[in-house]
């Protein structure tokens, strides 16, 4: 708050107050810079905006902001590998979310597609949220330059192992795939569906 407050002080030529000072080397590119007088009206406007009670009341939060955008991208990404309407072992999720975090680092810094002119290629979406229409610019296509290596060591490791290959195995009995679809209830059975489908076809023939 001292230093956000010293902005009035700054503007005046004064870099050094009771409570604080202003924190940097002295400034000889700022030196012939017309100066705000203290008590004008643009300081007055100043420090209206600086010392507003809604303003400071909030100033912490943006402080310690931080932004979940890129975590919700990766999420996002991993859902391509391991979608949630699948079951999987523990460790095909574990491979899957691997997979996942190699594609999305492997090709994180794309730079944008180039059209044959050698400009960017964009488009333009619309935001139903804001109702306003924005630019996108395409990413180039991904590469995937990592697999010929990815499979080599499998190959490798493969090669090394002293066991055989893994055999197909019954399912645990806590496996969630046991489950089948989670409907919220007990299926009915096949004679009751049997008798709604023919109840309601009679309803529509007698409508």
């Amino acid at each position: 708050m001292d230093l956000w407050t010293g902005l009035l002080h700054h503007v005046t030529g004064v870099h050094q107050w009771y409570f604080g000072s202003c924190h940097y080397d002295p400034l000889e590119s700022e030196m012939n810079k017309p100066l705000i007088p203290k008590g004008s009206v643009a300081h007055q406007r100043l420090r209206d905006l600086v010392l507003d009670s809604r303003w400071l009341k909030t100033v912490t939060k943006f402080l310690s902001f931080r932004s979940t955008a890129e975590l919700e991208s990766f999420h996002n990404h991993i859902l391509m590998y391991a979608g949630k309407r699948f079951a999987f072992s523990k460790k095909v999720y574990e491979a899957r979310v691997y997979l996942a975090s190699l594609d999305y680092n492997s090709h994180l810094n794309r730079g944008p597609r180039r059209k044959k002119d050698g400009s960017t290629q964009k488009a333009k979406l619309y935001s139903k949220r804001t109702k306003m229409w924005r630019l996108y610019t395409y990413k180039a296509p991904k590469e995937y330059k990592y697999i010929p290596d990815l499979q080599a060591l499998i190959l490798q490791s493969r090669l090394l192992s002293q066991r055989g290959m893994a055999d197909s195995h019954p399912l645990r009995p806590e496996d969630p795939r046991r489950l089948g679809p989670l409907a919220g209830g007990i299926a009915p059975t096949i004679q009751e569906l049997e008798q709604q489908h023919v109840s309601r076809g009679l309803w529509q023939a007698s409508e």
